[in-house]
């Protein structure tokens, strides 16, 4: 079984109920693959809707959706991986945004797939990533 980090392009999508993400991430589950969010991306999410002009319709996607997830904390051992991310990606010349650095510790620390948009998570060493949009 394969088990799954959201990112935050993901996750808007999906509240959004997009097709074929949606339908895909249901059936998947259904079949016993594993789907979390992370605080990082929680926090972004909130920002998206409260910057929304939608933001009472949108923050009740968005609690819908929390009652209905696991979330991942970033904790202390994510804190240590993503020191080791940023020293990597540094080294390498290739920073990323801080809060995307916080999800790819969290997915590599746990063994996760990113699913997300954003092509720099691919500059990560052993952090698996995938677009499904």
């Amino acid at each position: 079984m394969t088990s799954y980090l959201i990112d935050t392009n993901h996750a808007s999508a999906f509240m959004s109920n997009s097709q074929p993400l949606t339908q895909r991430v249901i059936q998947l589950a259904k079949d016993g693959e594993r789907f979390y969010l992370c605080i990082p991306v929680v926090a972004e999410l909130y920002f998206a809707v409260y910057a929304s002009k939608h933001r009472d319709q949108n923050l009740a996607n968005l609690k819908r959706m929390l009652e209905n997830i696991a979330i991942l904390d970033f904790d202390i051992a994510a804190a240590g991986e993503y020191g080791l991310i940023k020293s990597e990606l540094k080294a390498k010349g290739r920073p990323i945004p801080g809060t995307d650095a916080q999800i790819a510790a969290i997915a590599r620390l746990h063994n996760l797939v990113v699913l997300s948009a954003d092509c720099h998570f691919r500059y990560v060493e052993n952090l698996q990533v995938e677009n499904w949009l």
